[in-house]
Formats: C-alpha cells, sequence, structure tokens
C-alpha cells in the first residue's frame, strides 16, 4: 500500500522518496491499482491497509466471475459455472486472494479476451475496440497482464491469418490496438509540451532509467511439469484434460482459440527456454483461465453425454454429478485458501529463502517501535529491503539504499550525508556453518540484494556496527542500531 499512501500524499508523482532516500525510487508501476486505494481510503477515512484487506475477497470474486462469464460465452451455461469452480479448486487460487493490481487486471483480461474473439466470429469491429479499451485498463493496472493479453490476441490474429485466410482480421486487431495507440500518442504530446527534458532523458538513459518500468527480469525460476499439475490441482487438470480429448474431435474455431491460448502462456512461462528470464509461477494464472474455460467445457460435456447411458440418464444423476464436481472444488479451495504456506512469499537465494510476505510478528513489533520511537526525520539502511519497504509503508520513514557501503569502519560522514539515523540488521540472514569468513556476503534475489553475516557477528554485534552507534532495540529476528549525534 506504500504507492497509494505516495500517490494520496504527493499527487501523482514518478518517483517514490520513501525509497532509495535521499534520490527516491522511480516508481515504475502503473497506478491505477493505487489510486483506487488511495481514493478509498480518503472517501471512507480507512486505513489503506484495511482497504485492501477489504476489497481482496471482492476482487478474487469478480475474478472468478470473469472466468464464468466467457466460459458460458464459449461453452454454455453449465460450463461457464463449472470453470467458475474449477478455478477455485486450482492451488493457484491462492493468488487471486491477494489485493494487488495483477488480479484487479485479472478481472478485465478475461473479458477483453472474449470480445476480440467475438469481434472475429461475428464480424463487429466494435467488440475489438471494446476489447482495446480494456486494454488501455489493463495497462494501466499491471505490466504482466498486458503483455499477455497482448501475446494472446496477437496470437488469435496469427490464427486467424494462417489457419483461416481471414486477412480482414487485421482491421479487427488495428481496432484492438487503437485506444492504446491514441492514449500513447497524447501521453507523448503532453510529455512534448509540457515535460520536454523528459523525452531527452528516454532517449539517452532508456525507459528503465528514466521511468523505472522494467522491460526485463534478472533472474529465472523454472517450474517441472510436475509442479505444473500440482499448481493446477487433480480437478482442474482431469477435467481440462478431458475437455480437451473432446474439443479435438470437434475442431471448432472457438476451440482452436482456446488451445492458442493455453499454447501461447505455456511458451511465455518456457521462454528461458531461448534465453529470456521469466518466473514461471507468475504466468500460471494465466494458464489457469483457460484451462478453466476448458475444464468448464469437459464438465458440461459430461453431463450431456450421461443421457446417452440408460443406467446414468435421469436428471437427478445428471445434477448429482453436478453437485459432486462443485462441492469437491469448494472442498479443495477451502482448503488450498487455508493452508498457511499458501499466503506466504519467500525472496529465495544461494542460501535459502526469507519469508517477505505476509510480515512476521518481528516485523510487525520492528515497524511499531518506528511508528513510536522513529525520527521521521532520518532514514533507515537496512540488510533486508524487503523488511524496508515494509516500515516505509508502515511508519513513513524513508529507507536508504546503502547498506553494500556500511560496515564497521564506515566513516560518520557517510551517514550524515545520506541522512542515515539508523542501521538495521536481520538476523535471519545468516551464512552456513561452512561459510567461516567474518565479511558481509551479498546475495541476489527475485527484487533486491540481501546481506548475510555469520551468526557469530549478530551475537557481538560490536564487532559489526560502527563504533558511534548504539543498539536500542531488538526482537527475535531484527538489531536496530542508532546513529548517535
Amino acid at each position: 500500500m506504500l504507492y497509494a499512501k505516495v500517490y494520496s500524499q504527493n499527487g501523482f508523482v514518478l518517483v517514490n522518496p520513501l525509497l532509495n532516500s535521499p534520490i527516491g525510487q522511480k516508481i515504475g508501476y502503473p497506478p491505477l491499482f493505487h489510486f483506487l486505494i488511495a481514493a478509498l481510503g480518503k472517501l471512507l477515512n480507512i486505513d489503506y491497509m484495511e482497504i485492501a484487506r477489504a476489497i481482496q475477497p471482492i476482487i478474487a470474486f469478480f475474478v472468478v466471475l470473469s472466468v464464468t462469464y466467457v466460459a458460458k460465452r464459449f461453452y454454455g451455461t453449465i460450463a461457464g459455472i463449472s470453470a467458475g469452480f474449477l478455478m477455485v479448486s486450482s492451488t493457484i487460487i491462492y493468488r487471486i486472494m491477494l489485493p494487488v493490481p495483477e488480479n484487479l487486471a485479472l478481472i478485465f483480461l478475461p473479458v477483453a479476451v472474449y470480445l476480440y474473439y467475438a469481434s472475429i466470429k461475428e464480424k463487429r469491429i466494435k467488440y475489438a475496440f471494446i476489447s482495446g479499451i480494456l486494454l488501455v485498463l489493463i495497462a494501466a493496472t499491471h505490466q504482466a497482464a498486458l503483455l499477455c493479453l497482448i501475446l494472446i490476441i496477437t496470437t488469435f490474429t496469427v490464427v486467424e491469418l494462417v489457419i483461416y485466410k481471414n486477412k480482414g482480421v487485421l482491421k479487427n486487431y488495428g481496432a484492438f490496438l487503437l485506444s492504446l495507440i491514441v492514449i500513447l500518442v497524447i501521453t507523448l504530446l503532453a510529455i512534448i509540451i509540457f515535460k520536454p527534458a523528459l523525452i531527452q532523458n528516454l532517449i539517452n538513459q532508456g525507459i528503465t532509467a528514466t521511468l523505472g518500468f522494467g522491460t526485463s527480469l534478472n533472474y529465472n525460476q523454472p517450474l517441472s511439469l510436475l509442479k505444473y499439475l500440482r499448481n493446477f490441482g487433480l480437478l482442474l487438470t482431469v477435467f481440462s484434460v478431458i475437455g480437451a480429448i473432446i474439443a479435438v474431435k470437434m475442431r471448432r474455431k472457438k476451440d482452436v482459440y482456446i488451445f492458442a491460448w493455453i499454447i501461447i502462456m505455456l511458451l511465455l512461462s518456457k521462454a528461458y527456454w531461448i534465453g529470456i528470464n521469466v518466473i514461471s509461477a507468475r504466468v500460471l494464472i494465466y494458464m489457469v483461465i483457460p484451462l478453466s474455460i476448458l475444464g468448464g467445457f469437459g464438465v458440461s460435456q459430461i453431463y450431456y453425454r450421461l443421457k446417452d447411458y440408460n443406467r446414468f440418464s435421469s436428471k437427478r444423476f445428471r445434477s448429482a454429478f453436478l453437485i459432486c464436481v462443485f462441492l469437491l472444488s469448494t472442498l479443495f479451495g477451502v482448503l488450498n485458501a487455508s493452508d498457511p504456506n499458501m499466503g506466504s512469499y519467500f525472496a529465495k537465494t544461494v542460501f535459502g529463502s526469507v519469508q517477505i510476505a505476509p510480515p512476521t510478528s518481528s516485523e510487525t513489533d520492528l515497524s511499531n517501535w518506528f511508528k513510536i520511537n522513529g525520527d521521521k526525520n532520518k532514514s533507515i539502511s537496512i540488510s533486508n529491503l524487503y523488511t524496508g519497504v515494509f516500515i516505509a509503508a508502515e511508519t513513513g520513514m524513508p529507507i536508504n539504499y546503502g547498506f553494500a557501503n556500511i560496515n564497521n569502519e564506515t566513516p560518520k560522514a557517510y551517514f550524515e550525508s545520506n541522512n542515515i539515523g539508523y542501521i538495521v540488521y536481520d538476523k535471519r540472514l545468516t551464512l552456513p556453518p561452512d561459510y567461516n569468513t567474518l565479511n558481509r556476503y551479498q546475495a541476489n534475489s527475485e527484487m533486491f540484494p540481501l546481506y548475510y553475516y555469520n551468526k557469530i557477528l549478530y551475537q557481538n554485534i560490536d564487532k559489526l556496527k560502527p563504533n558511534f552507534t548504539q543498539v536500542v532495540y531488538e526482537n527475535n529476528d531484527f538489531i536496530v542500531c542508532k546513529i548517535e549525534d
């Protein structure tokens, strides 16, 4: 909720002053979700974290409802309802239970895909244009969802050109991109008129250095086939396979498009095959959507085909079959959502992993200490920047990114010039026993580097901290040292 606080206090800005103090951190993230949180917080006078908790089930509900609607439009009512339940049964359901921008974008994405398909099927360009409006909303919400939607729509267009020899689909594709192109042109003109220096910075430094928008990852997280299936869950896997077998026999255009949707997302999750880094697990949610639709189709086909078997043809039996599928899906969904490990996220390094969300009790105690005792005019340098972001969001105190420059010999002038008032050591970041060095070890993780020390230094803090600092707080996981005036 950090960005929501920054926007509410400073308006729309490109730099977050609470991170990478004293320079500030380029935000580099679409603002729509954070604007929503900030607006609701101001309107209702409720803490942003409470707003996030309140909208969590609402967003999850609308994601499932969106998938249900699209599955119904593709394959009928029973398929639609079944797709929603099957999605809930998948292990990946924990992702849509989080109040994050990606899930807001996932409400729009399935509808945008269907509208583009409908524009081709019904030869109605306006549907492609409306799909493009949803593309703009997604672009203002989440970069990964934007990339996935463009890949899906581009794949549909290629399928229509290559398989069905329909050159007219290029008009649909143009209508789809029109809204985004118009917004980009208007934005570019506004920058040229009001912020011409920004254009020069973009040319000289690139989009990442200027705006903070990342265009690549510096790490890779592949998944094995078994982990794919484990994330999809038993029911979704079984019924999507059944649906796929029946769809292959029918070979209708809508079946081809669903397969194209699944295949392009599978290839994206395997982009590391061609040297492009990707977190495969993050792409799974974009695969679960079409798989749920296909699985819903499988359930509906079993329901209808049971009519051909005298023993099972009664409506009562077929209804019982559906009820069993829905109850099992709900049961699996509840078990997945209630698993305490499901909602936990970890930063991984060569030395293992450390929990970064939700905040631990030690992190909450640490932030509470800073709320009461921290000097809000000073910044914090911390060995675990994930915890640092949480502290900044909770306390409004700025976080300095220069921990790599800090050791027991760092001169006091360095802290004064960077306005650093506190050093925080994360005792969880301990080197394995076979690392006998007393030197700091920097280990890269998904977003930030983490700084590890030998356990003996945490137990003998005077050997670790500069001599002009004093320990002012310590709990199970953290040590806080204050720079003396």
